[in-house]
């Protein structure tokens, strides 16, 4: 199964994630260092994002952000079981942050748990992620997992409607073309 991460940081790396969107999200503090770190394509590192959850002072905005950030890296990893926990641990904090589903999606998706993808990519949706392209991209990789040609030609489109710049989409149009 082909396997895409896309989102803020684009995960091009030789990981089993290297192929869907993932969305990384910013903090204060010692949770920055931990966003660089998800930010950087290459980094496979979660000292940082450790580190800054370590600290006692660290604010619940931040804190759910670096549990996102840890988890876009637990992905890259092929860690999925943490970054699941990472991301659900920061969707109990607020249940209402759009990038924790999108990138949960993705640990779903890369478990092979496609329903369960498709879920969290849609909520992603109804909750205005930032970048809904990805959310779009990657509910296209579930459908064509799927074998739903024009379901996934449908994602992809959709994709494009929200940026219209956006290759990796524009590519999987041309091959089902």
């Amino acid at each position: 199964m082909q396997r895409l991460f896309i989102g803020f940081a684009l995960i091009m790396s030789g990981s089993p994630a290297a192929a869907q969107m993932s969305v990384s999200t910013f903090g204060a503090s010692e949770a920055s260092v931990c966003f660089e770190s998800a930010s950087n394509d290459f980094s496979t590192n979660t000292k940082p994002c450790d580190e800054a959850l370590e600290d006692a002072a660290i604010t619940r905005s931040d804190r759910k952000k670096t549990l996102v950030n840890r988890g876009v890296i637990h992905n890259r990893n092929g860690d999925i079981a943490a970054a699941i926990s990472d991301f659900d641990a920061a969707l109990m904090i607020d249940n209402t942050l759009a990038e924790a589903y999108l990138n949960r999606g993705n640990s779903y998706f890369l478990a092979s748990r496609l329903d369960e993808a498709l879920a969290d990519y849609q909520q992603a949706l109804d909750l205005g992620v930032a970048q809904p392209w990805a959310a779009w991209y990657n509910i296209g990789l579930v459908h064509d997992a799927r074998k739903e040609d024009d379901k996934a030609r449908e994602a992809y489109q959709k994709a494009l409607e929200e940026n219209p710049d956006f290759t990796m989409a524009i590519q999987k149009l041309e091959a089902k073309n």
